[in-house]
């Protein structure tokens, strides 16, 4: 079997949403030699639902996005077939594939070596945080295929040391996180290197409308094919609850929103007592939060309700009776941190998002009690719910770290020459601060303070963005002649943001 773990056996039989022209699935005997002597170095003995269902459309280059669960096998979905499809003679990138992490870039290139294991296909990973050398020194060796975030990707692109003139496959593993981490205005970026010619794939757990929106931009006419139709969230709202103890709501809040990264929410209490605590505990911690209850004057409303539909206000904490009438569009998330007492509220709630064909996300802080209620109210409604483990401390910490990488490095990028020559002024004293427990927490407050500045904001990115103009060899007019340099110059790019 494949390193991931497998769905429950038949969990997916009888969810499974294909394209209208779908394709036969295919089994690993009735695949080409070169494919099964691939899949048994890896050790496989059968293929999963999503590896059956996907590979065919992998194999006739048509473009798709593929929604299935973290542990389906997804990653060999992609995997198996790209790599059969490498001119090893070519030593120029063919595939690249963009992930959220750097931990999941290593976990996919762990599985594409073995995959590839006895050939001569060349791999290498690039991700932020760590030194270029080791990644410059794969990519010199003519990477065939290159796993890596789109921040570094990005990097290495306007230094000269990634091309992608002979890119014949893009891959977005797990879109959702890609977007939710911030990576979007990198993306679009990057997007001018990529050859117009050139197939295209998206694994996703969910297809909200951001997701939607990077696949139009990058895919052409993409297909659809689910394996997770008890969760289908494509224009839709997805309804999704964590379990977390009644007395650590207001901790488990803040985890969830550094985890989750909406664009904007409204944040419902049941109380005005709980609407003004969880108001305070945001604004403490850094967000852009306001609150509404009924006992709010009509000035102060109107003034905060103009705050959210010009996207200014990023969390809006309020009870039912001061959201009534509340119509704004396009908001990505409702939270829900009490559980209403009344099931057709819970309705009423969620309904503020997910408008207009959008999609949108319902999430609900559950404690051990609220969480049968929740699950008598889903039965009831026929709701789809989804139930994810509440993020760690270290969870956050692992996010934060790549997030704020990204951003330093985006930051970083758009500095031109004068601004770096007079940065490497300050590199010894970076050393220096970094060489005790006491001068490292300098570090740390400045990091954190450029992190609460740069993400904690109103969200401003506008449905669509255009790329920045391309020239007749398809590079970006502002980096053409980048190739040779090895400090990053000024880009046009906006900042990064989530």
């Amino acid at each position: 079997m494949t390193t991931e773990e497998p769905s429950t056996p038949g969990s997916d039989a009888d969810s499974v949403l294909e394209p209208e022209n779908a394709l036969p699935e295919v089994s690993l005997e009735t695949l080409p030699e070169t494919i099964r002597d691939a899949a048994k170095r890896a050790g496989w003995t059968s293929l999963m639902p999503v590896q059956a269902k996907a590979i065919p459309y992998l194999l006739q280059r048509r473009d798709l996005m593929v929604q299935s669960r973290t542990g389906s096998g997804k990653t060999g979905a992609f995997l198996l077939p790209i790599l059969q499809q490498i001119d090893v003679k070519l030593p120029a990138c063919q595939t690249l594939i963009l992930v959220p992490t750097r931990e999941l870039a290593s976990q996919v290139t762990r599985e594409a070596e073995a995959l590839s294991a006895g050939t001569e296909i060349n791999i290498v990973s690039i991700y932020g945080g760590v030194s270029y050398g080791p990644q410059l020194q794969g990519l010199r060796k003519g990477a065939h295929v290159v796993i890596g975030t789109p921040g570094r990707s990005l990097d290495h692109l306007m230094r000269g040391s990634l091309n992608l003139d002979k890119l014949n496959i893009l891959v977005f593993d797990e879109a959702d996180k890609l977007m939710s981490m911030g990576f979007y205005p990198d993306m679009r970026q990057l997007q001018p290197y990529l050859p117009r010619r050139r197939a295209g794939y998206m694994f996703s757990a969910t297809f909200h409308s951001s997701v939607q929106r990077l696949a139009r931009q990058f895919l052409h006419d993409p297909q659809f094919l689910s394996l997770s139709r008890d969760i289908l969230y494509v224009a839709d709202t997805a309804h999704i609850y964590y379990t977390v103890p009644a007395m650590d709501k207001d901790r488990s809040l803040v985890r969830i929103i550094e985890v989750e990264n909406p664009d904007s929410a409204i944040i419902f209490c049941n109380t005005r007592a709980r609407v003004d605590y969880v108001t305070q505990v945001l604004q403490r911690f850094g967000y852009d939060a306001d609150q509404l209850t009924a006992d709010l004057n009509q000035k102060s409303r109107e003034r905060v309700l103009a705050r959210l539909h010009k996207k200014q206000l990023r969390f809006l904490v309020a009870t039912d009776l001061a959201g009534r009438g509340i119509d704004v569009v396009n908001l990505s998330h409702v939270i829900l941190y009490d559980l209403p007492e009344d099931p057709e509220t819970y309705i009423h709630r969620v309904g503020r998002t997910g408008r207009a064909g959008a999609a949108g996300v319902a999430i609900t802080l559950a404690d051990v009690k609220e969480c049968l209620d929740l699950k008598n109210l889903a039965k009831k409604y026929t709701i789809d719910l989804e139930c994810r483990p509440a993020p760690s401390d270290e969870d956050v910490r692992k996010v934060v770290a790549e997030r704020v990488t990204a951003l330093l490095e985006a930051k970083l990028r758009d500095r031109d020459r004068l601004q770096v020559e007079r940065m490497q002024r300050m590199l010894p004293l970076a050393r220096a601060l970094g060489e005790s427990d006491d001068e490292l927490a300098i570090i740390g407050m400045l990091i954190d303070d450029y992190y609460q500045k740069s993400l904690h904001a109103p969200p401003s990115m506008p449905e669509e963005e255009r790329a920045p103009e391309r020239s007749a060899q398809g590079k970006p007019r502002e980096h053409r002649n980048n190739r040779s340099r090895s400090r990053p110059r000024r880009s046009s790019g906006r900042k990064t943001h989530s």
